[in-house]
């Protein structure tokens, strides 16, 4: 593989010669002499510079799709023989949306790094929106995310269901169901605006004729562990994910209220780019349901 055009894809892909640089772990005139090598051999600018900024030329788009094309060749070649000695890459970088990477890709990794210590895995964590640009972008091997399946771009391949269920502390005596108009009377928690827990509580709820204005919300909240401290120390209630709080219901320190006839469940799926996904990615994809088998 030519290194000039990794470094070449870096630039193109941070708009930056200095960040290129640090993600390269190489000197900043090194990035230049690279791209100005690139320009001489095809004779041809690459990037036009605006005062603190780069911007691509013509020809450089056309680069970065043959570049594109030509790295991404290379990898399926180094993935499939690796696949047929059963290794996997140096490195693995896995993108998973915010409930999956907080509850349910560590104890993959855990076993993943077990069975293959030679390989460094990386996880990164952002919304669904954000994991699906940046496997787009190859910035990520694959990724795990929720309730989202309409990129064409993409192949999604179902993993599990998730299932939002109202929990409280223990110590709330309180029948184990009830019905969904009971719910109003009860001081939620819910998350902030723009989360998608929250997006996909509301838009169920209202299917059920139950308006957010109906509800008795008594905070609203950054994140599930932050809810979870929240419900400890109140008597309030909340919807979350079931593996966030499958520890806290083993040692009983939770309780889940079923809702007559009312459930929220939410699909998790594996996602690669669309014909380019890597032979070792069924590989990685077992630890997975293997993991969450034992859990479950």
């Amino acid at each position: 593989m030519d290194f000039r055009l990794r470094v070449f894809n870096e630039v193109v892909k941070t708009l930056s010669f200095s960040q290129a640089s640090k993600n390269l772990y190489l000197s900043q005139p090194a990035v230049s002499k690279h791209i100005k090598e690139l320009e001489m051999k095809y004779e041809v600018k690459l990037f036009e510079r605006q005062k603190n900024t780069i911007k691509i030329t013509s020809a450089g788009q056309d680069l970065f799709f043959y570049a594109e094309k030509i790295l991404n060749l290379y990898h399926e070649a180094e993935n499939h023989f690796l696949a047929l000695q059963e290794k996997l890459p140096k490195k693995v970088k896995i993108g998973a949306s915010t409930t999956i990477a907080q509850y349910i890709v560590p104890p993959s990794l855990a076993e993943l790094k077990k069975s293959f210590p030679g390989t460094e895995f990386s996880l990164v964590n952002d919304n669904s929106t954000q994991i699906e640009r940046k496997i787009e972008q190859h910035e990520l091997s694959f990724a795990l995310i929720e309730g989202s399946n309409h990129n064409p771009l993409l192949t999604y391949e179902k993993f599990l269901d998730d299932e939002l269920v109202l929990v409280t502390a223990t110590r709330n005596n309180l029948a184990a169901s009830i019905s969904l108009n009971d719910l109003l009377q009860f001081p939620l928690v819910i998350r902030e605006e723009g989360s998608g827990t929250r997006s996909i509580l509301e838009n169920r709820l209202a299917k059920a004729g139950i308006r957010k204005k109906d509800l008795n919300i008594d905070m609203i909240l950054g994140s599930t562990e932050s809810i979870k401290s929240y419900l400890y120390a109140t008597p309030s209630y909340a919807f979350v994910s079931i593996f966030s709080v499958l520890e806290d219901l083993k040692h009983q320190q939770f309780q889940i209220i079923d809702i007559e006839d009312f459930e929220i469940k939410r699909p998790l799926y594996f996602v690669s780019l669309q014909g380019e996904r890597s032979l070792f990615f069924d590989q990685i994809k077992q630890f997975f349901y293997l993991t969450h088998n034992k859990r479950l």
